[in-house]
């Protein structure tokens, strides 16, 4: 008996020195509908990406995908006046319902603050319920052996397999003043050094950037101008002409800059055109430019401009697609050689069209995302929206390399709802057309800010990438960062 207590005690120890483990349970918010919801895609989106962020805890988190998630978690916004209701439901991928709870609220300004409250529920039901782990995203408790711990992705480019061990270097800049929204490349210099230029607000900084960025000259607009897009282009003359889309109160005040010496010289101003330099198809780069309609943000084609003096000759008039502006478009070539474009819609999906502008292929995920906008003062949405102006947000360029490459930058937010958005990462995706859709060749790993603007060099390989890294206040510029990665 004694020999069998002495037994039974030490399995007793032995079961208490084994460490308990409580798995994570990995959750994925596949979507919330907002029946009957203004802006119904945007507040669809922001409140789930409010939900995925709130569910994060010692009990829950969050999945990367559905494929990678134990629970799937959807949800309906239903608004009567100002009362709202938020129901949830979790799900195992089998479609067992393992937990339900729901917020309700009596103003917009408790949005917020609920889908907080209904995390809470959710995640207080799911430490609760017996959930069986087997998604591959959660690893188990105790690692048998070395061989099952993988090796983190160091690079800055997500790549198929094949191409993961491919070199990638890099350049990052100090922190520069002013939160730069927007960027042109101008010319490389004897010594190896690249002029770019930044814009902000009402500011045009040049820098010529090498080991370090060295701010040369720095130029301000009037204040009741807005800078809303920066592009370079070489003349004839062989000079680089730098121009400034403005807009000043309703109507469009473009102005020509050029470098002399080390100084910004103000060459042609008030041209009643947006422009834009692009390589359409891959093909040598352009001067684009398109009109200002009375009643019409952008009006009319988009056409090749030159200039003299003051004086804007435009043609070979490119026809657009649906939602196709000078700022949101840009052309390839198919397997055949035909033309296709492709368009960042207003809702911010990828469309690409036929050489007959015929819709061939939209995408399922959202790119683009800008924080940058103007208005246009109007009194036919004043009725129905309350707001005397219209907002106008600018699209994320969309770039075409020689080999038919499309790249696109993708910004994420926490709050993107109406008129108000703040996005705080973003990428530059790599996309290849297979004959029926665009699909990824390659995408940089997210940034740790808000990415305002990009460009790729093709002729040094090198993608350029700038950020955000303090937003601008009443009495701050805020602050811009330069990251450049070398693509191999």
């Amino acid at each position: 008996m004694k020999k069998i207590h002495i037994l039974f005690i030490a399995v007793f120890v032995v079961l208490c020195a084994v460490p308990s483990f409580a798995a994570q349970i990995h959750a994925f918010v596949t979507g919330i509908t907002a029946a009957g919801a203004q802006n119904r895609p945007e507040m669809e989106a922001t409140l789930q990406t409010l939900l995925a962020s709130r569910l994060n805890g010692s009990a829950v988190a969050v999945a990367g995908s559905a494929a990678e998630a134990d629970i799937l978690i959807s949800g309906t916004y239903i608004s009567i006046g100002k009362i709202f209701s938020i129901d949830a439901i979790a799900k195992t991928a089998a479609g067992k319902v393992v937990a339900r709870s729901f917020v309700q609220g009596e103003s917009q300004d408790e949005l917020i603050p609920a889908v907080g409250k209904l995390a809470e529920k959710l995640s207080a039901e799911l430490s609760k319920t017996n959930v069986e782990i087997s998604s591959p995203a959660v690893a188990t408790a105790i690692i048998a052996n070395a061989t099952q711990i993988k090796p983190t992705v160091t690079g800055e480019f997500i790549k198929p397999k094949e191409q993961e061990n491919a070199a990638v270097s890099g350049w990052q800049s100090k922190r520069l003043d002013g939160a730069a929204n927007l960027m042109a490349s101008g010319m490389v210099l004897p010594d190896g050094s690249r002029e770019l230029f930044l814009a902000e607000g009402q500011r045009i900084a040049y820098y010529r950037q090498g080991s370090d960025m060295k701010l040369v000259a720095e130029t301000t607009l009037k204040p009741a101008e807005k800078i809303i897009s920066i592009d370079t282009i070489t003349s004839a003359e062989g000079a680089l002409d730098v121009y400034v889309s403005v807009i000043r109160g309703s109507e469009l005040a473009s102005q020509v800059w050029q470098v002399k010496g080390d100084q910004l010289v103000l060459v042609s101003s008030n041209l009643p055109y947006y422009f834009r330099s692009a390589s359409l198809s891959g093909g040598p780069k352009k001067l684009y430019a398109q009109a200002m309609g009375r009643n019409d943000d952008f009006y009319g084609d988009v056409a090749e401009a030159t200039r003299v003096g003051s004086a804007i000759t435009l043609k070979n008039p490119i026809k657009m697609p649906r939602y196709g502006t000078i700022y949101s478009f840009n052309q390839f070539r198919d397997s055949d050689g035909k033309i296709m474009t492709v368009v960042v819609n207003n809702d911010g999906y990828l469309v690409v069209y036929d050489e007959k502008l015929k819709e061939v292929w939209r995408s399922n995920d959202k790119f683009g995302g800008s924080e940058l906008y103007f208005q246009m003062e109007t009194n036919t949405d004043e009725r129905t929206t309350g707001d005397k102006y219209r907002w106008i947000f600018m699209n994320q360029r969309i770039q075409v390399t020689s080999k038919g490459d499309v790249l696109v930058g993708k910004n994420d937010g926490f709050w993107v709802l109406g008129n108000s958005r703040s996005y705080k990462r973003g990428a530059v995706y790599c996309m290849t057309w297979n004959g029926s859709s665009l699909e990824e060749k390659w995408r940089t790993r997210d940034t740790q800010n808000y990415m305002p603007d990009f460009l790729f060099d093709e002729s040094r390989n090198e993608l350029l990438i700038l950020q955000t890294v303090q937003r601008s206040g009443i009495t701050e510029r805020g602050a811009s960062a330069l990251s450049i990665k070398k693509v191999e």
